[in-house]
């Protein structure tokens, strides 16, 4: 009887070190209903039948049924109510593997990512981790970018964003807030630049990685380019022609060139202050 039951529980280890059963989301030939395989490729969960799926990610996989998402547990079972427009899979887009996003109100006529509308995130059980905003933009480097207004941003490039009654901020991985929505406008670049410029109350400053200042917000205008990428505060923001006035011998690449009325301050991409040009 000992050993049996040593037996037992060596076999209940060995099964949940390597996440036992495993279950896959597949498709039929028409792409849907969509069903679930144990790795036999066996239906389960009584061949329930859902209009859209994702594969589990550890003990949840995000399914639809009438309209709704949610998710369920390796039993089939639901374990967050299926009761939004949108989500996402635990860990994706940057996010912590204990969160997802979930939006409500998504417009049908954009991709559920971009679609500014109610965004929270929520953890494994189903509790909000956030508070719903009007944004929430998948994470880059360690911070992701979130606004707490409702109206549309204009740039499909995702890099100058703006919203006419909310701020932006920043949340951590986990959808702790780390910077308050206190920015009128942001500019968001690619993780490779570690940095993200700002405007608050009409002034201009750079935020790093975490989303914390490295260079404060005073200042009128902000020039910065590396390769393809541009960025002048004043030729987008003021009366067109208008720019960051160039420097002797002109703008150098990966260097923020940050104005204050008549005067040129430059910057590395880290926040130092760069003497001699």
């Amino acid at each position: 009887m000992r050993h049996s039951f040593l037996i037992a529980c060596l076999a209940l280890s060995s099964c949940a070190a390597s996440q036992c059963p495993q279950l896959y989301m597949s498709r039929t030939r028409g792409g849907m209903p969509c069903y679930f395989t144990d790795e036999y490729g066996h239906a389960v969960f009584g061949n329930a039948r859902y209009e859209d799926a994702r594969q589990f990610i550890g003990d949840r996989a995000a399914v639809r049924l009438n309209g709704k998402w949610g998710f369920i547990d390796p039993t089939g079972a639901t374990a967050i109510p299926l009761q939004y427009d949108w989500c996402s899979s635990f860990g994706e887009y940057g996010f912590d593997k204990s969160v997802a996003m979930v939006k409500n109100e998504v417009d049908k006529f954009k991709v559920p990512i971009l679609s500014d509308c109610p965004t929270a995130l929520i953890d494994r059980k189903g509790n909000r981790v956030t508070p719903f905003y009007g944004f929430i933009f998948p994470v880059r480097d360690k911070a992701a970018f979130v606004n707490d207004g409702r109206t549309d941003f204009a740039d499909t490039r995702l890099q100058n964003l703006g919203f006419a009654d909310g701020k932006w901020g920043c949340v951590d991985p986990k959808g702790r807030l780390v910077v308050p929505c206190v920015y009128e406008l942001a500019y968001l670049l690619e993780r490779t630049y570690g940095f993200a410029i700002v405007r608050r109350d009409g002034k201009w400053g750079v935020l790093n990685d975490r989303g914390r200042p490295i260079i404060p917000c005073v200042y009128d205008a902000v020039y910065y380019k590396s390769g393809h990428t541009v960025i002048d505060t004043q030729a987008d923001t003021a009366e067109a022609g208008k720019s960051v006035a160039a420097p002797n011998g002109g703008f150098r690449e990966k260097l923020l060139y940050m104005q204050k009325e008549d005067e040129t301050e430059i910057f590395t991409e880290k926040g130092r202050r760069v003497r001699g040009e």
